[in-house]
C-alpha cells in the first residue's frame, strides 16, 4: 500500500510566526467577525481551507446583519448570531495551522 502522505501536495504555511497569528485572531475578535471571511479567503488562497469556508462565514456574518437590519430584529438575535459567529471564527483561526507539519 501507498502512503497517502508520499504524494501528499505541499501546503503553504497560514501564519509566518505566533504574533501572526495572535494579531489575526485579535482582529477577527475586535471586528467583530467582520474580517473573518477575508482571513479565511486568504487561507483558501494558500489551500489551507477549502473555498466554501469563507463564503460560508460570509453568508452567515453579513448575512444576518443585512436581515436584521431589514427585518428590524426584534428579538435581538442578530447580537447573539454574531457572538456565536465571532466565537468560531477566532476558534477556526486559531487552529488553522494545527495539522501543519515541517517538510510537508
Amino acid at each position: 500500500m501507498s502512503n497517502p502522505y508520499v504524494n501528499a501536495p505541499i501546503r503553504a504555511r497560514m501564519y509566518a510566526n505566533t504574533w501572526h497569528k495572535v494579531i489575526w485572531i485579535a482582529v477577527v475578535v475586535l471586528s467583530a467577525g467582520l474580517l473573518a471571511p477575508p482571513l479565511f479567503f486568504i487561507a483558501a488562497k494558500k489551500r489551507v481551507v477549502s473555498m466554501i469556508v469563507p463564503a460560508i462565514y460570509a453568508a452567515v456574518i453579513y448575512g444576518s446583519a443585512i436581515l436584521g437590519s431589514v427585518l428590524g430584529n426584534p428579538k435581538n438575535w442578530v447580537g447573539g448570531v454574531l457572538v456565536i459567529s465571532v466565537i468560531v471564527a477566532a476558534v477556526h483561526a486559531a487552529i488553522l495551522d494545527a495539522d501543519w507539519k515541517a517538510g510537508r
